[in-house]
């Protein structure tokens, strides 16, 4: 009796080990454990995008013009391998805020340049500092989900503005989450929601700027 004792005694410690050493998963962080999106939902989603036709414009005395030529970066070559979940096509309208497209960057340029919209980037800090829009902010998504007293102060960034608020692409939600977070907080400006995201902006021939 006392044997199989210490034997369970040694079993139960040595998982005990084992689960002590594997690396805990990120508080919030979602499990990549979904479906490929595929060649066909990519498809479709990517055409618009990839088929536009945008003017030159400004935004921040910087001249953005559309060039095809230079490819996409590594990030957002294969939108088609990405799992749902966590990276699932994302709803066409979101409650709360109004659609808009990769062109209408240009029809909005002057109101952006004014000071009148703010050009959001609702993504992490180090994605953010890959690559983002020309004259974009970060307010990371998961800043507006915490403490309230928190959220409010990075709120205030954009207080009595209009914003444009945007993250990875169609397929990230990352900016709905933060959209609705601005809602729940009471949020007075107009937000418009960029759907396509970065993955429109370099599908459309684009460049990023480094902030």
């Amino acid at each position: 009796m006392i044997r199989g004792v210490r034997q369970y005694w040694l079993l139960g410690a040595l998982a005990a080990g084992l689960f002590a050493s594997a690396p805990a998963m990120a508080e919030g962080e979602p499990a990549a454990d979904g479906k490929p999106l595929g060649a066909e939902v990519a498809a479709k989603e990517q055409a618009y995008a990839k088929g536009v036709t945008i003017p030159p414009f400004k935004l921040g005395g910087i001249e953005i013009k559309q060039d095809r030529s230079k490819g996409v970066p590594d990030d957002f070559k294969d939108p088609a391998s990405r799992k749902c979940k966590p990276f699932c096509a994302q709803p066409e309208t979101i409650e709360g805020a109004t659609t808009v497209k990769v062109e209408d960057f240009a029809k909005m340029a002057d109101d952006i340049n004014a000071g009148k919209i703010v050009i959001v980037d609702m993504r992490t800090p180090d994605w953010y500092a890959k690559g983002t829009l020309h004259g974009a902010i970060n307010i990371p998504y998961s800043d507006l989900t915490g403490a309230e007293t928190k959220a409010k102060a990075k709120l205030k960034k954009v207080e009595g503005k209009d914003v444009i608020a945007f993250c990875n692409g169609w397929w990230c939600g990352q900016s709905p989450t933060g959209i609705k977070a601005m809602e729940t907080l009471g949020y007075k400006g107009k937000i418009y929601w960029f759907r396509g995201g970065n993955q429109d902006w370099v599908d459309a021939g684009l460049e990023f700027h480094k902030p």
